[in-house]
């Protein structure tokens, strides 16, 4: 893997090409062209993140995260990562009674390792968006 240098980074963030994600104030439209930076869940499959958020409404994020791995006989079927993505299709939302999220795929393109971005080779992943301004 090639890492992604600072330099690199801080100059396609004064671009504009690189927005950081904060779940309080997400609104991702597809776009094939605009990189995002978030840190939360991603899951391998739609129903893993889906069932991930289902589970969080009973237990706290890391118990629901093991159960899912569990559940799918994968370790690392869903995790905790910072990384820099592209919005894919929004699938959907899910409607707990800690809130309401919306299930999105998403390109992944690089991820933080101990600080450092490292570029990965195109992967789409699923997650799950907090829908600020959504539940009363």
């Amino acid at each position: 893997m090639r890492s992604m240098s600072a330099a690199v980074a801080f100059a396609l963030l004064a671009a504009g090409a690189i927005t950081t994600a904060r779940a309080d104030e997400v609104s991702l439209e597809p776009n094939t062209d605009h990189i995002h930076v978030g840190s939360g869940v991603i899951c391998d499959t739609q129903d893993e993140v889906t069932n991930f958020v289902r589970l969080m409404s009973d237990t706290d994020p890391t118990g629901a995260m093991q159960r899912v791995n569990r559940e799918a006989s994968a370790p690392m079927a869903c995790g905790m990562a910072t990384v820099a993505f592209r919005a894919g299709k929004s699938l959907g939302e899910v409607h707990t009674d800690k809130g309401t999220y919306n299930i999105m795929e998403i390109e992944i393109v690089a991820g933080s390792v101990n600080g450092s971005w490292q570029m990965v080779p195109r992967r789409t992943q699923y997650t799950a968006i907090p829908v600020a301004g959504y539940d009363i």
